[in-house]
């Protein structure tokens, strides 16, 4: 009987999908036949989110229901307040708008929208290195995105029209508005909302004063925000409650006093400041000069003075920086000091010491005006300004907690968000001032808002859009970590090395170069962000600093495939690491992991020029086995084995790119998904050229048609 009624209910469900769908394509075409002739344009909409397919609450096709569920309801939720959302416009089409088409002497696509956009684009994105007219036209993968609600402001997301080194897609926000909003909307004006002003100069009473008050809200109403309340105290404090003649450097405070202290997370930017040393320490405990202080220093500060506050921890300055066991010592206690600040400064547009956060802003995150003519003889002022912050998907609406795809994506826009210790220092903050290039940002758990940002505000609180595993969330705190760039290779894991002893696992699990024994497996899975597969990854240096299986032996952002339902193939036959110092979390120099499973060995041929790569193995009648595509953990080499002939796949240690090659390997599988017939997941192995018949990870491979396990063989590998 329940086998009848679930049968039921999966037909039900059937017709409705097959209703939405039929639904949303007859939409599709009646806007593709209506629009020429109601001047409503095909790659735009005007601007506006009435009308489309795709507006929130229409139905959406059986597809886009079946991959993203959650996505689907939460925009019928937000269906009361018109909103539109267009992805992936190519930006030839909005350019057509300005061409002329030969044959009617009339633009390709005669859109004043478009060509709005057009006028935005020449604004921020023709400079001497590049224009988004002539990277259009040379076929580059740059995108437009348009994100269209009633009462907010307008937001272009821009993919590609910049260069980012290490962040692959880069991508930058606009927003549109009008200032001053007109009380009524102007007929055939883009929909916008209104915005907060932004002030010309951080130093500004009126960025004080935002400062002061978010504080002091955050302190009277957030219950969540607390900090809490052990006793810890930091080995050592900078007393600036005296005022700026009385700085000193305080250590062997007593434990357990009621010290309140703001913690700054701040870019060295290659510069070595202001430095405690064992020379210097009597020096700085009996005072220390502002006037040597460098600016971010200073401005630290002057913001901890101004929210009331009588010390201030900073790194350089409160851990001796030639001595190597107090390094050790307080790079373990340094999640503590972030967790337990009374609020953490983060100095996010300083590229160094030298340059103060405290200053005017700089012209490029100031307003520009745009003169938009929606009827003829009427000119509407459009204001464009860039986002300090990518904004979020608005399927989240107001909603935005830790531990979501974009959470882990997304970025703010300064220098210091690129840095890795600064990750760990924002994650595990409390409350978080961001002086970012475009505006003053605080944060806490309990909600986000920024200088020039009107109510309602987002709220930070987490598990608002579900409960996230803890699986998964290490795995987005290492993705967002690894897409970050750190000075010295052996920093690797000490700066999230604070972020990790906050996760359940740590109470549960060991730890092991950044991945936890009571997951392992699925945590092997890792795979090399796109964007380097030719590069070599593995310096000789992170040689030293991890294992090959762990993604801390990788110079580039890692991320992990979602796995449904994962059956486990292999065993964890032992998994060990040699940890440097007294801090299980920190730095380690090696380890090894020996699992208990079966083994393909394999063909592995590599084209780095078109970005292929592959394995397959020889079958029993001497034919090959149908190529099978897998994620190379950067520029790969055929190494030797003493004693053997042939060569084995193994990962380059040099710093040039790689070249084309056919070599052997081997694939071990990890696990089964249920995913049609290609369900097998495992690593693609080769041998390690430093550990005489141990084996090296040189890649990830997903999708592996079962054949490639059921003609493994049985054995026990170790992986260094």
């Amino acid at each position: 009987m329940q086998n009848l009624i679930n049968s039921a209910k999966d037909l039900g469900k059937g017709v409705r999908l097959a209703a939405d769908t039929a639904v949303w394509a007859g939409n599709v075409v009646s806007r593709q036949v209506k629009g020429g002739r109601s001047g409503v344009c095909l790659v735009c909409n005007n601007l506006q989110p009435y009308g489309h397919e795709d507006t929130f609450g229409h139905p959406s096709a059986a597809w886009s229901q079946i991959i993203d569920p959650q996505k689907t309801a939460r925009r019928k939720e937000l269906a009361s307040v018109a909103t539109l959302v267009l992805e992936k416009i190519a930006p030839k089409k909005i350019l057509e708008s300005r061409e002329i088409d030969p044959k009617t002497g009339l633009p390709k696509n005669d859109c004043k929208y478009c060509r709005l956009l057009c006028e935005i684009f020449d604004a921020y994105f023709i400079d001497e290195w590049m224009s988004w007219i002539t990277e259009t036209k040379n076929g580059m993968p740059i995108q437009v995105g348009l994100m269209i609600k009633e009462g907010v402001p307008l937001i272009i997301n821009c993919w590609n029209f910049t260069y980012d080194k290490w962040f692959p897609n880069p991508r930058v926000d606009l927003e549109v508005y009008m200032d001053p909003m007109p009380p009524t909307p102007t007929p055939g004006a883009p929909i916008v909302g209104p915005v907060g002003s932004r002030a010309t100069d951080v130093r500004s009473e009126e960025c004080m004063r935002f400062m002061k008050e978010s504080v002091l809200e955050c302190c009277r109403t957030h219950s969540g925000c607390t900090i809490p309340s052990d006793g810890f105290v930091p080995t050592r404090l900078i007393y600036v409650g005296g005022g700026n003649n009385a700085l000193k450097l305080c250590d062997s405070i007593p434990s357990g006093q009621n010290i309140s202290w703001a913690a700054l997370s701040h870019c060295w930017g290659g510069r070595k400041p202001l430095s405690l040393t064992k020379a210097t320490l009597n020096t700085l405990k009996n005072q220390i000069n502002f006037s040597e202080l460098p600016a971010t220093f200073q401005d630290a500060v002057t913001v901890a003075q101004e929210l009331g506050l009588s010390y201030v921890w900073i790194d350089s300055l409160c851990i001796v920086q030639d001595d190597k066991t107090d390094w050790q010592q307080e790079a373990a206690l340094m999640g503590s000091v972030y967790n337990r600040a009374f609020v953490v400064i983060c100095g996010a547009s300083s590229p160094n010491p030298s340059t103060p956060y405290l200053r005017p802003r700089e012209e490029e995150w100031l307003p520009k005006r745009f003169s938009f003519s929606p009827s003829p003889g009427v000119n509407t002022p459009i204001m464009v300004r860039q986002r300090h912050l990518l904004a979020a998907p608005l399927e989240q609406g107001l909603l935005e907690p830790p531990f979501t795809s974009s959470w882990a994506t997304l970025k703010k826009v300064g220098p210091l968000y690129s840095r890795g210790w600064c990750f760990q220092e924002a994650y595990l903050a409390s409350r978080i001032i961001n002086f970012a290039p475009g505006a003053i940002i605080y944060e806490c758990k309990t909600h986000r808002k920024s200088e020039d940002q009107l109510p309602p505000y987002p709220c930070t609180t987490p598990g608002t859009l579900g409960e996230t595993s803890p699986l998964a969330q290490w795995h987005m705190i290492v993705k967002s970590y690894t897409s970050r760039q750190l000075t010295f290779t052996t920093d690797k894991l000490p700066a999230i090395a604070g972020a990790a002893t906050t996760m359940p696992q740590a109470k549960t699990s060991r730890y092991l170069a950044g991945l936890w024994s009571e997951s392992l497996l699925l945590d092997l899975l890792w795979q090399v962000m796109h964007g380097s597969a030719h590069k070599p990854l593995m310096t000789k240096e992170h040689e030293e600093n991890a294992p090959t299986w762990s993604w801390a032996s990788m110079n580039w952002g890692v991320v992990w495939s979602p796995q449904t339902s994962p059956q486990l193939l292999a065993t964890v036959v032992d998994a060990r690491t040699e940890v440097v110092g007294a801090n299980p979390y920190g730095q380690v120099s090696g380890g090894t992991v020996t699992l208990r499973g079966r083994i393909k060995y394999c063909r592995l041929t590599a084209n780095y020029h078109r970005n292929e790569h592959w394995v397959d193995y020889r079958k029993s009648d001497g034919t090959y086995s149908k190529k099978q595509h897998f994620r190379t953990d950067g520029a790969l080499v055929p190494g030797t084995i003493p004693g053997q002939n042939g060569t084995f796949a193994c990962r380059s240690r040099l710093t040039v790119s790689g070249s084309a090659m056919e070599t052997a390997a081997a694939v071990f599988c990890i696990a089964k998904t249920p995913w049609m017939k290609s369900d097998h997941v495992g690593l693609v192995l080769g041998m390690s050229p430093k550990s005489l018949g141990r084996m090296e990870r040189v890649g990830a491979i997903f999708n592996m048609p079962k054949d490639w396990y059921e003609t493994g063989e049985e054995t026990t590998v170790t992986i260094v």
